[in-house]
């Protein structure tokens, strides 16, 4: 070999040395990373395309959904609607029923006030006629079972009349005369009253009098008591006086109790007259 074929060749292999020493790290890299020369060759435009696309699916489907449940808010919208318009028919007619009923409830206890009254007025009425048909009558306490014979209780009680009053004339002819109707009572009991009837109420009116001046009378070992006879109601009324009697009978205030149950007295030179016990209680505890 010639001494310039021998450079020639020495001068080839430094060239390609060099160019080994260049080539080897794009080499090593290219071997690190399969995927570097694919993704090398992708364009940025290109890239950005496709993942706009998926966004853009995802994003459809996301709606879809979003359309479904819109639907099905506006179809549950729709039937709370109906139903509220249902319960607002319904109120409205409650409403309506509570009216009616309340304008019935308010002349019916209108009707109630007047038939209140007006059966208030009848029951004074009723009681008034009852104790004016007593009007003649006369009851007798104390008198012992068995004194008077049978069937014969009339002519007793004109005897009592004539010889323990000492009242004898027409004027105290007596009507009818029985005892009370209840039970005959046992002998340690109270008797039963002697219920008698004048045909005269000026005789009943002359009998209580001389009874009350007496305090009543003894006849045959009983001690006989006179009242005059009115219905439980009215007795009840004129019981109730009875504290505010014996208050003023206390005071020596002069008074009487008139019929059917009217306390009158004087005051202090004035005339008080109460139909009702309360009041004339209050009166008295007052002006004291």
């Amino acid at each position: 070999m010639s001494n310039n074929s021998k450079a020639n060749f020495f001068k080839g292999a430094a060239t390609r040395s060099k160019l080994a020493s260049k080539t080897s790290p794009t080499r090593e890299r290219t071997s690190a990373s399969p995927t570097a020369a694919y993704d090398s060759d992708r364009t940025p435009g290109e890239y950005d395309e496709k993942t706009v696309l998926e966004e853009i699916r995802n994003m459809s489907a996301t709606l879809q959904m979003v359309a479904t449940d819109v639907v099905s808010i506006k179809e549950t919208t729709k039937e709370l609607k109906d139903a509220v318009q249902s319960i607002q028919v319904r109120l409205g007619e409650a409403e309506q029923r509570i009216s009616d009923v309340e304008d019935v409830n308010t002349r019916m206890e209108k009707s109630m006030e007047k038939c209140g009254k007006r059966l208030e007025t009848l029951w004074t009425r009723v009681e008034d006629l009852e104790n004016r048909s007593r009007r003649n009558n006369v009851r007798v306490v104390g008198l012992k079972e068995g004194k008077e014979e049978t069937g014969k209780v009339i002519q007793y009680v004109e005897k009592i009349i004539s010889q323990g009053l000492g009242l004898s004339g027409s004027e105290f002819e007596i009507e009818r005369a029985h005892r009370s109707l209840a039970p005959i009572p046992d002998p340690d009991q109270p008797p039963r009253t002697i219920l008698m009837r004048f045909l005269r109420s000026s005789a009943r009116d002359k009998v209580l009098q001389v009874a009350k001046e007496r305090r009543g009378i003894d006849w045959e070992d009983c001690k006989l008591s006179f009242f005059e006879d009115v219905s439980r109601e009215l007795a009840e009324k004129r019981k109730a006086f009875t504290p505010v009697k014996r208050r003023l009978h206390a005071l020596n205030v002069r008074h009487r109790l008139v019929y059917p149950a009217t306390l009158i007295f004087t005051w202090k030179g004035q005339k008080k007259t109460f139909r009702d016990s309360n009041e004339a209680e209050e009166f008295v505890q007052g002006a004291e």
